[in-house]
């Protein structure tokens, strides 16, 4: 993920949650309005009503212009209740929207973008019908910010159609796949450091069971040109094919990323996670891949594809709950059996 890329996925998350907020602006105008609609129908009424038991020439003069409204009034609140359930539409398919920003180029993430458009539409259609025969003072506080938080989602919602349709996710390319010759494992290995480890940056995961010196070797070789564009990088493994010099090899690693501004982080597996997990995975806040394991990734015929960062993040996350520290490993195989 470029620098530019991580910006785009920062003003995403900041728009979809500016969407949100116009969305509740919106429903909480849409319940207020029903409610004063309401109290000025029961108060028609109840002015109606007086008149028909007196006689007095003034307010049989104003039961003639309250009747009028009565009926406007009436329509615009059934206009409402409709305006009230859209904007919880709206809500609704904005919130989904936050909760897959990771994943804003996928077929889900355009449904929904296209219903709250869709819905902010008719949203202004409605609420222009109900207040189109009353009279109301537009220019008040109230009906300015409601105007605003209306033209503010449908501006997003036409930003958004528009930055989903003309852009392409950069982990679009790799699914194609990549193969992996294992007759040239130099070549290999260079192909996957320009192609994929290069473009990596901030924050960098990584499952594989079965790291080892091997792994961290051929790791560092893929990274070393691109360490400066990595802030942190975690790795989830198992301790089933540590050797015998892995803790001198994984220190060494560990000091020589710290003195370049880069925080490694190793974590173990549990047993039963360790069992269930198979596939070999790398990703940042960007881009995901299945990966063949590190230690032969330039020795197995096989190919390198995308994943969705939603699925390989959750899985991470998943792992991570029941993982273990190498240090505290480390300290508690020195202790020897309890």
């Amino acid at each position: 993920m470029s620098a530019e890329e991580g910006e785009e996925s920062k003003t995403y998350q900041y728009v979809i949650l500016l969407l949100g907020l116009a969305s509740i602006v919106m429903a909480t105008a849409a319940v207020y309005l029903m409610e004063i609609l309401s109290i000025n129908y029961g108060a028609g009424l109840a002015i109606i009503g007086l008149a028909n038991r007196t006689n007095s020439t003034a307010i049989q003069s104003s039961v003639t212009q309250i009747a009028a409204q009565i009926g406007n009034i009436q329509s615009a609140i059934s206009e409402t209740y409709l305006v009230a359930i859209i904007s919880f539409g709206l809500i609704a398919s904005a919130l989904i929207l936050y909760i897959t920003r990771y994943r804003r180029f996928t077929p889900m993430s355009r449904r929904y973008t296209l219903l709250h458009g869709t819905l902010t539409l008719v949203y202004i259609a409605l609420f222009y019908l109900a207040l189109s025969n009353l009279q109301i003072n537009y220019a008040s506080p109230y009906f300015l910010s409601v105007f605003s938080a209306i033209g503010a989602a449908l501006l997003i919602d036409i930003y958004l159609q528009f930055t989903i349709s003309t852009k392409v996710p950069s982990a679009a390319l790799p699914r194609r796949g990549m193969r992996i010759e294992p007759g040239a494992p130099y070549t290999s290995l260079l192909n996957l450091r320009d192609t994929i480890f290069s473009k990596l940056q901030g924050d960098v995961r990584v499952v594989d069971k079965h790291f080892n010196s091997d792994a961290i070797s051929n790791l560092h070789r893929l990274l070393e040109t691109n360490l400066s564009n990595i802030s942190k990088l975690e790795i989830i493994s198992s301790k089933e094919m540590f050797d015998a010099k892995f803790n001198d090899n994984y220190t060494d690693f560990r000091n020589e990323l710290r003195n370049k501004g880069v925080e490694l982080n190793l974590m173990l597996m549990s047993d039963v996670d360790s069992v269930e997990q198979h596939e070999r995975f790398i990703f940042d806040d960007k881009t995901a891949y299945k990966i063949p394991p590190l230690n032969i990734i330039n020795k197995k015929s096989e190919h390198i594809v995308g994943l969705r960062v939603g699925e390989a993040r959750s899985r991470f996350e998943t792992l991570m709950r029941n993982a273990t520290k190498y240090d505290n490993y480390v300290v508690k195989q020195a202790r020897g059996p309890s």
